[in-house]
């Protein structure tokens, strides 16, 4: 069984998310925007835009 460490897997954590969020930019840029000034309603408010997160982060 080939596992990793808990330093390895917290650098690969890191690693994938700094990318993620490099690759996404635009659509986390459309989200905060969507989402600045809400509280509540960000929930059904910027639904797509969540959605559209998700999916792009996943990738």
């Amino acid at each position: 069984m080939n596992a990793l460490s808990r330093r390895e897997e917290e650098t690969l954590l890191k690693t994938t998310k700094a990318r993620a969020l490099k690759e996404c930019d635009q659509v986390v840029r459309d989200f905060a925007e969507c989402a600045t000034g809400r509280t509540v309603s960000v929930v059904w408010a910027c639904r797509d835009q969540y959605k559209s997160l998700q999916e792009c982060m996943l990738q």
